[in-house]
């Protein structure tokens, strides 16, 4: 029998797709490793993973994005599981890695981590502008993109669903969501130690105990770390980073269970860099300059003249205690899901010496929630609940220059900066939400099902701080900044799901998702609001699921229109004291459509070929900045390419003694695509290629694995972003080098 990693897909297509191509159906993980459902009814968002191919067909997945557990073939959405087992292989410990994994999902690793969807997403660190893909840990909504774990550990999957999942998952989902799902307590005894070790001198650790403390408790506990050195000659683009997390499961009686969980990570690295000029780029210092994706900025935190002289750093702490109650009433499941986390967060990041970016951030966040939701089995599937949440957090933004005046500063809990010449303090940012929310599915007559949900959402942010401004002298001039908004919102889906056949399934809906509004840090009685307004998605979706041949054949497919009004963008305005801040404004449109096909054939049980084609169409209807004098109407998008395309084969050579060797090769491609919003020449990134290898030799007993793994073996710089204006050429980051390593795991 062979073992196959799920969500290896990347995604391939056509360029440019007219109204037809957006009803091309699209798959949600064929890729995936066979997970046997959960027992009973609760809606576990931390359901065990297990077995994967059968010897008589595919294996089965089951997924939680639903808030309950459903079979992956099942569920009316499109979404990509990615198995533990298949980051193991592929040396896969932090999320910027999964750039290529899933169709339509674009990664842009830098001083956080952004995320597009189908053309759906945004460039923003500031606290009052959300994301347009939501982030969940265990279930939980991650409100900031710097509370984003940065070490991947002791994970079942992860879930990277597409489409706005306003209904079930709230604000700030119009582009989808990424969920992390963590491994549970078991009440049996497992203990495993991993070690890996590759070049940039990587070394990677990994362990888990999982220990039967009675009959009704388990506690798990886990920790890893990883650490390389910079992938870019000036030794930036490293990693150092850590992690522990405890989890203890109790069966307090035959009907209530508790899940607790504490989890601390921690990073402390040099951070990103940028390399000038990429290809294209027309700024008359690029003249004659070749393009060097892994150079890295000349000078960085050096006294070298060409640069701001401070210490280059990206450094965070990460804090969570939550908790998942589940208590049986006989016709439903009751489930409480308490949450708090704690960040600290500082990066210093320095382009030229005319510019550098010193974000620093102290956030805390705690949120509820209470739901109700149908037993397994029950004609009439339904999740009702209910939804708090409270953000509180202090930051400062500080940009630095070596070239004018400047000054030394800092506030108080906050480190010193020197070299700054515009400072903007955020004192008191606090975003509370609330809503209800639910989702029904009806039989109507045979395999038949109605589906519909809404929820309603009441959002307030509130804004105080200060912006300066430092002139010659140097002297600071400041104003004080703020405001507040208030928001109601209803979202809703409405479709239907038909079994065109025993293992034939359609489905067709339409959804809406928002991305709420936020407070712009101007002072009151300015000329311009000290609020914008929300972003909207309107999702038209319809897709199949299938499997043919035994069980041995998966198809599955979806097509969408997406109809996206509110677009928020950048602007600036200049108060009466002289200083210019940046804002946000609405007014923008979008559309995208496309489509998606993921298949995957078992040939024989030691064979197994997986590919996936992606076509998207996005570009913006109406999108103005004015501060900047620009007009991107009927451009494309951003982190949309037209097409993209993965094409894996997998292959088990069977030992003699029971022992088995897993060999597995991809190649991913995509077509060109721009990488910064402003679409500047050198941040089109030309259609490449990109191919990953793995070998993993299993043991008779299952005890003991080896394994050895290559990364981009062309050494292709991609890049991943780009940005200009902020010296005298533009830069840009590509994905990571050429990486390979080898690791040994145990089990006990």
């Amino acid at each position: 029998m062979r073992m196959h990693r799920e969500g290896q897909r990347h995604s391939a297509g056509s360029a440019m797709l007219r109204s037809t191509a957006a009803m091309l159906l699209a798959t949600t993980a064929t890729t995936a490793y066979a997970q046997q459902a959960a027992t009973g009814g609760a809606p576990d968002t931390t359901a065990p993973a297990a077995a994967t191919s059968t010897d008589t067909g595919l294996g089965e997945i089951v997924v939680t994005a639903a808030k309950r557990s459903e079979n992956l073939q099942r569920a009316a959405i499109s979404i990509t599981a990615v198995s533990a087992a298949t980051m193991q292989a592929r040396g896969i410990n932090d999320l910027g890695q999964l750039a290529g994994l899933a169709p339509a999902v674009q990664f842009q690793p830098s001083f956080l981590l952004l995320t597009y969807i189908r053309g759906v997403g945004n460039y923003s660190s500031q606290p009052a502008v959300d994301q347009s893909v939501a982030y969940n840990v265990d279930g939980i909504y991650l409100d900031r993109p710097y509370a984003v774990p940065n070490l991947l550990f002791d994970l079942d999957r992860i879930e990277l669903a597409r489409g706005p999942q306003g209904t079930l998952q709230g604000r700030n989902s119009t582009g989808g969501s990424v969920d992390l799902i963590t491994a549970r307590p078991t009440m049996d005894f497992a203990a495993k130690v991993s070690v890996s070790a590759g070049n940039y001198g990587l070394v990677a650790t990994e362990g888990m105990v999982n220990v039967k403390l009675s009959d009704d408790i388990a506690l798990r506990i886990s920790g890893a770390s990883s650490q390389h050195n910079g992938y870019f000659d000036n030794g930036f683009g490293d990693q150092n980073a850590l992690g522990f997390r405890a989890r203890l499961l109790a069966h307090v009686t035959p009907r209530l269970e508790v899940l607790l969980t504490a989890e601390y990570t921690r990073q402390n690295e040099k951070g990103p860099t940028d390399s000038p000029c990429p290809p294209g780029s027309i700024d008359a210092a690029c003249k004659g300059v070749k393009w060097r994706p892994f150079a890295g900025t000349a000078g960085q935190g050096t006294n070298d003249v060409t640069n701001i002289n401070e210490p280059q750093i990206l450094r965070d702490k990460n804090y969570a205690i939550y908790a998942q109650v589940n208590y049986d009433l006989d016709f439903a499941t009751l489930t409480w899901v308490p949450n708090y986390r704690s960040l600290n967060y500082r990066s210093d990041q320095e382009y030229s010496q005319f510019f550098g970016f010193a974000p620093a951030a102290i956030d805390q966040m705690h949120s509820e929630e209470l739901r109700l939701s149908s037993k397994a089995g029950s004609p009439i599937t339904w999740v009702a609940g209910l939804y708090y949440g409270r953000q509180h957090s202090r930051e400062q933004n500080y940009f630095l220059t070596s070239q004018g005046a400047f000054i030394t500063a800092n506030e108080p809990g906050f480190d010193t900066i020197g070299h700054v010449y515009f400072k903007n303090d955020i004192d008191r940012y606090v975003y509370r939400s609330q809503s209800v929310f639910g989702q029904v599915s009806v039989p109507i007559f045979t395999g038949f099902r109605l589906v519909a949900g809404g929820r309603y959402t009441q959002d307030k942010k509130e804004l105080t701080g200060r912006v300066g401004l430092v002139n010659p002298g140097p002297t600071l001039v400041t104003v004080a900044v703020g405001g507040t908004q208030k928001l109601h919102r209803f979202t809703y889906k409405a479709g239907f799901e038909y079994d065109i056949a025993d293992q034939v399934m359609g489905y067709a809906h339409i959804s809406t998702g928002f991305k709420s509004g936020g407070v712009n840090g101007v002072p009151p009685g300015s000329a311009v609001s000290s609020i914008f307004g929300p972003e909207k998605n309107t999702a038209y979706q319809a897709g199949i699921k299938s499997r043919f041949l035994d069980n041995r054949l998966q198809l599955n497919a979806e097509g969408f229109y997406y109809d996206y009004r509110g677009y928020q963008t950048s602007a600036f305005y200049t108060t009466p004291q002289g200083i210019t801040v940046g804002l946000n404004v609405n007014s923008q449109k979008a559309r995208m459509y496309g489509g998606e096909v993921e298949g995957s054939f078992l040939l024989t049980p030691d064979d197994r070929f997986d590919a996936n084609l992606s076509l998207l169409h996005a570009k913006y209807v109406t999108f103005v900045v004015p501060g900047a004098g620009l007009d991107l109407s009927g451009k494309r998008m951003q982190n949309a390419p037209g097409h993209t395309f993965t094409l894996s084969y997998g292959h088990t050579f069977q030992m003699a003694g029971g022992g088995k060797v897993v060999a597995h090769g991809e190649g991913h491609y995509e077509s060109n695509q721009y990488v910064d919003y402003r679409l500047s020449p050198g941040s089109l990134q030309k259609g490449y290629w990109r191919a990953n290898a793995d070998l993993t030799y299993t043991a008779p007993n299952g005890r003991w694995t080896l394994g050895a793994f290559v990364n981009n073996i062309t050494n292709n710089g991609a890049l991943t972003t780009a940005v200009g204006g902020l010296g005298p050429y533009e830069l840009g980051v590509p994905l990571p080098p050429r990486t390979f390593g080898g690791r040994a795991t145990a089990k006990f």
